[in-house]
C-alpha cells in the first residue's frame, strides 16, 4: 500500500467508517473496564465527564448550539454527570449518535469522529499507570495522518514558531504552521495526532530545531 492513501479496494471513506467504529467501541470497552472515576488526559475530567462529553456531542442540535454557549459545554457536562448513569452513557455512545443528530449521517460520523475516538481513546489509555502504546495498522496511520495534516493547522495557531510535521513511517511530511524558526516534529501519525492536539507530555515525537524554538513550541498550547 502507498503512504498516504487507503488500499486500491477499499475507499477512503469505508477506512474512515472502520477506524471511527473501531475507536469507538474499543474505547466503550476500555471506560468499562476503567470505571467512572479514573483518570484521563482530558483536562480535569475523570472517565464520568468523558463519557457525558461524548454522549451529549452526538445528542440532538440543541445541545450543540449550547455547546458553544460561553461555559455551555462544561455545565451541560457537569449536569449529565450528576444526573446520568455512567454505564447508560457508554451504552450510548457504544449504540452510535441517536437519529436525528447529525452524527446519524454516515459521512459526517465517520469524518469527524476518526480524530475524536481516536484522542479520546487515547486520552483514557494513557492516563492509565500500566499503559503500553498500541501498534497500529499502516492503513489506520494513513487515515490519521490524512486526517491531523490538515487539522493540525487550527490546532497549531497558537504556536509562536513554525511547525512541521513529518511522518517516521514514511516520507510525508505537513507545514501547518508557516511562522519562522522551524521546528520539525517527528513521529508516527497517531503520535503526532496526539501532540497535535496538546497531549505532548505522552506523545512519542521528536522536535528537531532551534533550542529557543524548540522550548517555544513545548510551552505553546495546542489543541482546540
Amino acid at each position: 500500500m502507498s503512504s498516504g492513501a487507503a488500499p486500491e479496494d477499499e475507499p477512503a471513506e469505508s477506512t474512515a467508517a472502520t477506524v471511527a467504529q473501531a475507536e469507538r467501541a474499543e474505547l466503550c470497552d476500555l471506560l468499562d473496564d476503567v470505571g467512572p472515576h479514573a483518570p484521563t488526559l482530558s483536562g480535569d475530567w475523570d472517565t464520568h465527564h468523558l463519557a457525558a462529553h461524548l454522549s451529549l456531542r452526538e445528542s440532538n442540535p440543541v445541545q450543540l448550539v449550547r455547546f458553544l454557549l460561553p461555559g455551555g459545554a462544561k455545565q451541560a457536562v457537569d449536569d449529565l454527570v450528576a444526573a446520568s448513569d455512567y454505564h447508560q452513557l457508554v451504552e450510548q455512545v457504544r449504540s452510535g449518535p441517536p437519529s436525528g443528530s447529525l452524527f446519524s449521517v454516515p459521512q459526517i460520523d465517520s469524518n469527524a469522529n476518526v480524530l475524536e475516538f481516536f484522542v479520546h481513546h487515547e486520552d483514557v489509555r494513557r492516563a492509565q499507570p500500566d499503559w503500553a502504546a498500541r501498534k497500529l495498522s499502516p492503513a489506520v496511520e494513513d487515515e490519521l495522518w490524512a486526517r491531523i495534516r490538515l487539522v493540525a493547522r487550527v490546532l497549531a495557531r497558537r504556536s509562536p514558531v513554525g511547525v512541521e510535521l513529518a511522518r517516521t513511517d514514511a516520507t510525508d511530511s505537513a507545514r501547518v504552521s508557516k511562522k519562522s524558526d522551524l521546528v520539525v516534529v517527528r513521529g508516527l501519525p497517531s503520535e503526532l495526532t496526539l501532540f497535535a492536539f496538546g497531549r505532548s507530555a505522552v506523545a512519542a515525537v521528536e522536535l528537531a530545531g532551534s533550542p529557543r524554538a524548540v522550548s517555544a513550541v513545548q510551552a505553546a498550547n495546542f489543541g482546540m
